[in-house]
């Protein structure tokens, strides 16, 4: 073996070495997101955040990708048919817009951004969201605030 590729070797093991460390820190930053999300949650884990510009009250939006065949569209389509069948008013968006922040409403940016970056899909109602919610958590949230 050369010397030539015994410094290649250190340079592969020391770029795995901190990548690792990135992608460790990553999934605490993750990990630290979701518990401060659970304890600012209700009873059905739904936290305060900036509802979409327009979005229309006592309505449960779910954002995920439209006509996809990913699992979390098919996820967010069998949420919004159980949520039809159950009554509860129900639309399905691909995307999320806030216009005119104001200063009262910045602390809600982080938790917006942390239930926005969860799983998919998101569920808002009335100004409170979670990530990947179940069929009941959005129904009890619902019936809830409204």
């Amino acid at each position: 073996m050369s010397i030539g590729n015994l410094g290649f070797g250190k340079l592969i093991l020391a770029a795995s070495v901190v990548g690792g460390g990135v992608h460790v820190w990553h999934v605490h930053a993750q990990t630290v997101a979701t518990r401060n999300l659970q304890a600012s949650g209700d009873a059905y884990g739904f936290v305060p955040v900036l509802a979409p510009s327009g979005a229309p009250t006592n309505t449960a939006i779910i954002l995920a990708a439209l006509n996809c065949p990913s699992a979390q569209a098919k996820r967010a389509d069998a949420l919004a048919a159980k949520l039809d069948e159950l009554g509860i008013p129900n639309t399905r968006a691909n995307n999320y817009a806030v216009a005119n922040v104001t200063r009262d409403q910045a602390p809600k940016i982080k938790q917006t951004s942390a239930v926005l970056g969860g799983e998919i899909p998101v569920v808002i109602i009335n100004g409170k969201g979670k990530a990947n919610p179940s069929v009941d958590d959005v129904v009890s949230e619902y019936r809830h605030s409204t």
